[in-house]
């Protein structure tokens, strides 16, 4: 059974369409991510994903990996 949760991250550098592109290669191609919206004048990327396959320390790791630091959003 498959859990999907949504995930917002803080992805502060974020400054033009080909960082939206990168950002979504680097967490779509990861397994357990269903779906990744990158909000560029937030600076967040809310990503849908299986926390039993994608963890959020993997995206994180993910994001890191292609140059972006990330950290889990604070809850509103």
């Amino acid at each position: 059974m498959n859990t999907h949760h949504e995930t917002i991250l803080d992805v502060p550098g974020m400054s033009c369409q080909s960082c939206v592109r990168h950002i979504r290669e680097a967490l779509g191609q990861l397994d357990g991510v269903t779906e990744v919206e990158v909000r560029l004048r937030d600076g967040k990327v809310l990503v849908h994903h299986d926390p039993n396959e994608a963890t959020v320390h993997r995206l994180i790791a993910a994001l890191r990996e292609a140059g972006y630091e990330s950290s889990l959003a604070a809850a509103a």
